[in-house]
């Protein structure tokens, strides 16, 4: 008798799992096409989602990432509202269908006396990196803008899908290769890079800390960066751990492209 009821419990399991997985490839089908509006009985189940005054409709967008672990879904919808408003959100997934964190993707949102955007300037499997600006207008001015803030924002992700803390960066935000401050980078992400572009992304490495160049192409080329300060000749001590592995990386890649 324990062992049928066993064995009923186990068939049961394993029948749950298998409707779960069934459904929730019905809303991966979803994504296929984006701004695919999601069904009020899906958008609820799955993304905790119900029609409102500020907001009626939630549409699949796309799938961001998928990994052996969880998968990444962007979720999109317009505010019902005059102003120009509209979100995205980044939602995680285990395999089977279980959602695991959520974030803010992107974001627009403005009236006469503000106008605020959030946008994604890096995308991986571990790390996402959005652009934050903040402008504030004068509504009595044809909304002549009076300030501004700009950062970035990192979002780690961990390995079983679930977003960490995120952390933020105000300074040197529009270089280029920023991203390789703050993220280790692998010989396969880089091996389509040219010899050009991974000496820009080195270079630029040491220049985010001051470095003062001596050769003529690489000093007319940061000078040309508002960013750009020079102001040491010595920048080693100053290189995070990060940098450090991708500029030895980077050279590590230069050097066998020369011996080969």
């Amino acid at each position: 008798m324990i062992k049928y009821y066993a064995l009923s419990v186990a068939i049961l399991l394993y029948c749950n799992c298998n409707a779960q997985e069934t459904k929730f490839e019905e809303v991966l089908e979803l994504f296929s096409i984006p701004k695919n509006p999601i069904p009020d009985r899906l958008a609820s189940e799955y993304f905790e989602f119900s029609p409102s005054e500020s907001a009626s409709t939630l549409y699949a967008d796309k799938i961001l990432a998928r990994t052996e672990k969880f998968i990444l879904l962007i979720t999109y919808q317009e505010c019902s509202v005059d102003d120009k408003c509209t979100r995205s959100f980044v939602n995680s997934f285990d395999l089977q269908g279980r959602r695991i964190d959520k974030i803010l993707y992107k974001n627009t949102i403005a009236d006469c006396s503000f106008d605020d955007k959030r946008d994604v300037v890096f995308v991986s499997k571990d790390l996402l990196v959005f652009k934050e600006v903040r402008k504030k207008l004068d509504c009595q001015n044809d909304k002549e803008q009076i300030g501004i803030r700009k950062w970035l924002e990192f979002q780690p992700i961990r390995e079983d899908g679930k977003f960490l803390k995120p952390y933020t960066e105000t300074k040197a935000i529009e270089r280029e290769n920023i991203i390789f401050s703050h993220r280790v980078f692998t010989v396969n992400e880089l091996k389509e890079k040219t010899e050009q572009e991974l000496s820009i992304i080195k270079n630029e490495i040491f220049a985010s800390h001051g470095y003062m160049f001596e050769t003529k192409k690489w000093i007319d080329y940061f000078e040309s960066k508002h960013w750009y300060i020079p102001s040491s000749a010595d920048v080693l001590s100053k290189l995070t751990d990060i940098e450090k592995q991708n500029i030895e990386l980077i050279i590590s890649i230069k050097n066998d492209s020369n011996s080969n």
